[in-house]
């Protein structure tokens, strides 16, 4: 009788489906993303994604070597992405870096929208929507890292998820 509860509590075990319900992202020792739980999460390379039933978030570290393709931006990476939303910063970078983090603000910053530059504790957090393509961007820099987040959705996923990054305690 004990081999025959054994049996079935394993195999009830095994067919039970693993689910997890995690609402807090920790991306740094300061930092946290608090988020509904995702229907589904995904893991590839340096990217993580969260997919919502209508919107999805990836986050990524950036990694200076290959955040754009055929550039080292080592070691001037925080002043790259200061200078993508800040016309002052980007006057401070090399001409060249310059002319490219312009050309990625024309990108990421359509016309009529207007960025967002904010502090959560000792880190500055850069985010822009853009309407036209549903699309928004965070960039995270903390004095070692910068982290990427893309919001895949409405304004108001956007809007609520870059309120939901907030300080480690």
């Amino acid at each position: 009788m004990k081999s025959i509860v054994i049996i079935i509590t394993s195999l009830l075990l095994l067919n039970l489906p693993a689910y997890i319900q995690a609402s807090e992202l920790i991306i740094s020792n300061k930092i946290i993303i608090k988020h509904p739980p995702a229907s589904q999460i995904a893991h590839s390379g340096e990217l993580i994604i969260f997919k919502y039933k209508n919107w999805s978030y990836t986050h990524e570290v950036i990694s200076p070597e290959n955040f754009i393709a055929s550039v080292d931006l080592t070691g001037t990476e925080h002043q790259f992405i200061k200078g993508i939303f800040e016309k002052k910063e980007r006057e401070k970078l090399p001409s060249w870096l310059a002319v490219l983090a312009e050309d990625f603000a024309n990108k990421i910053i359509s016309n009529n929208e207007r960025h967002q530059k904010f502090s959560v504790g000792d880190s500055t957090i850069y985010g822009v929507y853009n309407s036209e393509e549903q699309h928004g961007f965070i960039f995270i820099l903390e004095e070692n890292l910068i982290h990427k987040l893309d919001v895949l959705g409405t304004n108001k996923n956007h809007s609520d998820f870059i309120k939901n990054i907030i300080k480690r305690n």
